[in-house]
């Protein structure tokens, strides 16, 4: 029997987050969903309708995710769901070959939802979820800031009801700001007056759920004094419980436009999903079950499409909020699945009747939440290259649109890993006397200008290998009269490929050429046994000297 409990929890590790269950986590776990879905009812509503879906496709989407991800997810804590970024993304993948069909929005966003789940599957079968590693902090940092920008200029249109056109929000609010006299007066009232109320709420009651209660306000006037019928657009006929599969509608060449941009979906969504656990996992990183979380949330991205939804991701505020207010196990989240479909079924006819001036204010209220200005004042203190690069991904987003900045975020972190990489820290060293070890040369004199210690700390490979040969050699050369012995130090040299091993091979060959003896020290054992087999150069390396310390290096050195 425990055997099989045993393996039940391996594969679906809520069944062990069930032990010890008490009524009392119960009552926690209920309070928390109750807790995540106040906040989680109007920002679903509002991000479908920033999809370009019909705005329950935002509730479809939060209840498949929490399902699917509580059964299969390692943590406690963690909560999936529907979020602006996915939403944008959708809407800028799937707005373009949809046009105005909603149908056919519909069914590209369900295999938009499918591809990018079996990308998430793939990376945890491989596992690729390390490539959510490779975009640094300072470039996520800008692109997540030209998203919150573009999602802040496409809700200028809903918001005070003026018609926009294309996909591009930097295009839409250009044409709001030239179309200003078509502005519907009584809906861009509504939506300013759901913002303000919004930003006050926030600002002088923050333990109100503002949007839930400005989203039931906004229902209440609208039933009231009839806006659908004085020309303000409101969400319309919501059907009862779960959406009925349409007939595919999605051809080859559909799913091959969105192969690529569902990659870079998975990409982001992997890189928020760690990003949730890690703030949340109280065990050691090395025990986070990356590719279990991965797998998971490829699989609620499935379940997304199946109902109608689109690619959800994790999200860091709900999962720190759970956390919080006193969640046990991911019990919370089938709770909060039961309260979304509970509105779902019961609620329809009072989301028909919600203006979507009042979703674009729940949206623009959020977005800036993904500007994080102070991680950019910061960056810029400490570090102006990468607040520099920072910004490019900013302007990479902006110009290209999202899609295309992603791209241009990928390329930026790895043109700044291979710059940081092709220009490593190195050093001269000099040893001084025999109580103590060498120290760095901070003024460009050293007590021993016959022997030479250089110290690079990086690995050797093809875009730095040649830069380092040159290095040593100006070393050699520049000063009169020339060292007669050179020491690397080789403690950071970890890896040692093809170019780096010829590298080294012809700078030993110039250096017994210059009369310079050159030895080595604190070589890891992979990258000596490079060497004593590298046959470049008629094996010139094979034979160099290795010391275990540099002081020993040294002093061999001077007694020769």
């Amino acid at each position: 029997m425990d055997t099989r409990r045993t393996r039940a929890a391996h594969v679906i590790p809520l069944i062990g987050q069930l032990r010890g269950y008490s009524a009392r986590s119960a009552r926690a776990d209920v309070m928390a969903a109750f807790a995540i879905a106040v906040t989680l009812l109007p920002q679903g509503l509002a991000y479908g309708a920033l999809a370009g879906l019909p705005p329950a496709a935002g509730l479809y989407t939060a209840l498949a995710a929490a399902v699917v991800f509580a059964l299969l997810t390692g943590t406690r804590f963690v909560a999936v769901g529907p979020s602006s970024t996915m939403a944008l993304l959708t809407f800028t993948v799937v707005q373009d070959r949809a046009g105005d069909d909603g149908g056919r929005a519909l069914a590209l966003t369900a295999a938009l939802s499918f591809l990018v789940g079996a990308w998430c599957l793939l990376g945890a079968a491989l596992p690729l979820q390390g490539a959510a590693e490779f975009l640094s902090s300072p470039v996520m940092l800008g692109y997540l800031a030209g998203v919150g920008i573009q999602i802040l200029a496409g809700q200028a249109g809903p918001l005070l009801g003026v018609p926009t056109v294309g996909a591009e929000p930097l295009v839409s609010l250009w044409h709001v700001l030239t179309h200003l006299n078509q502005i519907t007066p009584l809906t861009a009232m509504t939506g300013l007056g759901a913002m303000a109320a919004l930003l006050l709420l926030r600002r002088y009651l923050p333990r109100v759920p503002g949007g839930l209660v400005v989203c039931l306000l906004a229902i209440a006037i609208s039933a009231a004094v009839d806006l659908a019928g004085r020309g303000v657009a409101v969400v319309g006929t919501v059907s009862g419980g779960l959406p009925t599969p349409a007939g595919p509608r999605v051809t080859l060449e559909d799913l091959w436009a969105l192969l690529l941009p569902a990659a870079g979906m998975a990409l982001i969504a992997s890189i928020e999903t760690v990003s949730a656990v890690r703030q949340t996992v109280t065990d050691t990183p090395d025990h986070v079950p990356l590719d279990r979380e991965t797998a998971a949330l490829g699989t609620s991205s499935l379940a997304s499409g199946l109902l109608g939804g689109f690619p959800p991701m994790a999200s860091t505020s709900r999962t720190l909020s759970a956390r919080s207010v006193g969640a046990q196990s991911q019990i919370f989240q089938l709770a909060t699945a039961g309260i979304v479909m509970f509105v779902l079924i019961s609620g329809g006819p009072l989301i028909a009747l919600l203006p979507m001036t009042v979703l674009a204010a729940v949206v623009m209220v959020g977005a800036p939440k993904l500007i994080d200005v102070t991680g950019f004042l910061n960056l810029w203190r400490g570090w102006r290259a990468e607040s520099v690069i920072a910004l490019a991904a900013v302007v990479g987003v902006l110009a290209l649109g999202v899609l295309r900045g992603l791209l241009v975020a990928v390329l930026l972190s790895a043109s700044q890993l291979l710059r940081r990489a092709a220009r490593p820290h190195d050093a001269l060293l000099a040893v001084y006397d025999d109580n103590e070890p060498p120290r760095e040369i901070t003024d460009g004199s050293s007590p021993h200008p016959d022997i030479l210690i250089y110290r690079v700390d990086a690995p050797l490979f093809f875009a730095n290998a040649r830069r380092i040969r040159q290095r040593v050699l100006s070393l050699v050369t520049a000063p009169e009269p020339r060292p007669r012995g050179v020491i690397l130090d080789a403690q950071a040299v970890f890896y040692l490929d093809a170019t780096a091993a010829e590298a080294l091979a012809r700078l030993t060959a110039d250096l017994q050429g210059l009369g310079c003896r050159f030895v080595l020290t604190r070589v890891p054992e992979p990258v000596l046994a490079v060497l004593r087999a590298n046959p470049y150069h008629d094996g010139v390396t094979r034979q160099l000297p290795v010391f275990p310390d540099v002081r020993e290096a040294f002093t061999a050195l001077r007694k020769q």
